[in-house]
């Protein structure tokens, strides 16, 4: 696991960015696109740590899903790294945004190599809700991705009444029900175990695994049964991801019982065999740093055509994860 804490560090500096408050396109009306930069601190001042922008994005030029995309980087990344997924999923009708959370290495350092298999899910389970799991991870009510989320939420319903932020609120907390949650390695592993926990509408997890090397086995979280149903989880993976081993990672899909069969999308069009485990072997755009661990959703890596949009294949996919 040290690969990880390295190699995000990095991208930190590859992806610096302005700091601000929050940045608004002006008042909605029916035809428009936004973007808000929202710094944590801004919905709660009691949120102290990890206070790097969220990024929210609602594209009011298609048909509102009234469905909310909750998207959560990876070990010490940042929503403005993943602007690209946040945005696809605006443009495909949901409000849409990226959210800081507390992701550094220590849920790894903790479960990577105990020999307590329960210690992946007692760390997701306080960096969810800021419960006291564990001494491997200290995140508090306040900082858990539960608040902030609900924090964040509220936020906007204040600055933005009339696109109807309130909607994802029921009973002074997040609708689950409501949301598609996602991420990348340690988010994605976020975005499932929230699926276990919580009644969504749909999880998918790119390049993530919750693996402990020392007993070669998925973490004990992984087996439980969850009340959102498996029909409703997605995947996909590098099978060259240079952090997480694919054979391992096939074995932790078999384990949730994912619906298969694991499908390239290098070769194989929508609707992917109706399989809710895609693959690539495509080329990163940028090679360095992990790259295959990178290029299923991170900005910098996604694979580009010569223009420097998107290639087809992967937006095709995004589209496909988000909608099916």
């Amino acid at each position: 696991m040290p690969k990880i804490i390295v190699v995000l560090f990095l991208l930190i500096g590859l992806n610096a960015c302005k700091k601000n408050n929050t940045s608004t396109s002006g008042d909605p009306i029916k035809g428009e696109a936004f973007e808000y930069s929202i710094i944590p601190s801004a919905t709660n001042n009691a949120i102290s740590t990890f206070n790097s922008e969220h990024f929210v994005s609602l594209d009011t030029r298609t048909t509102i899903k009234n469905k909310l995309f909750v998207f959560l980087p990876g070990t010490s990344g940042s929503p403005n790294f993943y602007k690209l997924i946040v945005k696809k999923a605006a443009a495909l009708g949901y409000h849409s945004l990226g959210l800081m959370y507390p992701n550094n290495s220590d849920l790894y350092t903790a479960s990577g190599t105990s020999n307590d298999l329960t210690q992946f899910g007692k760390c997701r389970q306080e960096i969810f809700d800021g419960t006291d799991q564990t001494t491997g991870v200290s995140v508090d009510q306040n900082n858990c991705i539960k608040n902030r989320l609900y924090k964040l939420i509220i936020y906007l319903q204040q600055q933005h009444p009339e696109q109807n932020w309130q909607q994802f609120i029921v009973n002074n907390d997040v609708d689950w029900s409501k949301c598609i949650v996602a991420g990348h390695s340690q988010g994605g592993g976020h975005a499932l175990y929230i699926a276990k926990k919580m009644p969504v509408s749909k999880a998918i997890s790119f390049a993530s695994i919750d693996w402990n090397s020392t007993l070669s086995r998925s973490a004990d979280w992984v087996l439980q049964t969850g009340v959102t149903p498996v029909s409703k989880l997605y995947s996909f993976n590098s099978i060259s991801d240079e952090i997480f081993n694919y054979n391992n990672v096939k074995t932790q899909l078999a384990d949730m019982n994912f619906i298969g069969p694991a499908t390239s999308i290098d070769i194989s069009s929508p609707i992917y065999n109706n399989s809710h485990t895609l693959t690539t072997n495509a080329t990163p755009a940028l090679i360095i740093l992990v790259p295959n661990h990178n290029l299923t959703v991170l900005d910098q890596y996604i694979p580009k055509s010569t223009d420097g949009s998107m290639i087809s294949t992967f937006s095709n996919a995004w589209e496909y994860l988000l909608n099916n």
